[in-house]
């Protein structure tokens, strides 16, 4: 990558950034595909690949889910085969997010399982428990309770220091399985 390449693709970059900061998430998208166009062409895939997944954050914003999910699609792939395995699970879920605002439940819901079994690798328990509670909001709106509660327990196990509020929802979910084994 010449140095004029380097400085374009982070001065739209940085641009995206400040687009999306002031919420203006179609210039951001614009400013993120134009820096990945250039960070790929110039032999940076992983900054490429980071710059769709800001791209796709920012089309989600913007209410553009299928837009969104063609920025980000194959971006988990890179990251894996780039040993950047949190950045493959956030692109997993990124792309979760988008296939939900589409309608597409199923879909959503395994790229949010491969993400949390991602993040729970990782350590990253923060990740792991926002992706589980995302599973089980799918599965609270479609009506399947019991994957929704087994959902939301998984993701607070695997919190080592719950808040206050954690503890209350853990007591609350283990309830009927107290309640079914009297």
């Amino acid at each position: 990558m010449t140095n004029k390449e380097q400085h374009q693709a982070d001065f739209l970059a940085d641009e995206g950034k400040s687009f999306y900061q002031a919420k203006k998430y179609l210039p951001a998208a614009d400013s993120f595909s134009r820096a990945a166009e250039i960070y790929a062409a110039s032999g940076e895939p992983l900054k490429g690949a980071e710059m769709r997944n800001n791209q796709c954050v920012s089309l989600l914003q913007a209410r553009k889910p299928q837009e969104a999910l063609e920025a980000v699609k194959g971006t988990s792939v890179l990251f894996s085969q780039g040993g950047e395995r949190v950045n493959a699970g956030m692109a997993l879920a990124n792309e979760a997010a988008a296939l939900k605002d589409l309608g597409k439940v199923d879909s959503a819901v395994d790229k949010f399982s491969q993400a949390a079994d991602i993040f729970q690798a990782e350590g990253k328990n923060d990740l792991y428990l926002e992706t589980m509670q995302s599973i089980s909001g799918l599965k609270l709106r479609s009506r399947e309770i019991i994957g929704a509660v087994f959902s939301m327990q998984r993701g607070l196990d695997g919190v080592e220091k719950p808040t206050w509020r954690q503890k209350i929802l853990k007591s609350l979910l283990k309830l009927p399985d107290k309640l079914l084994n009297k």
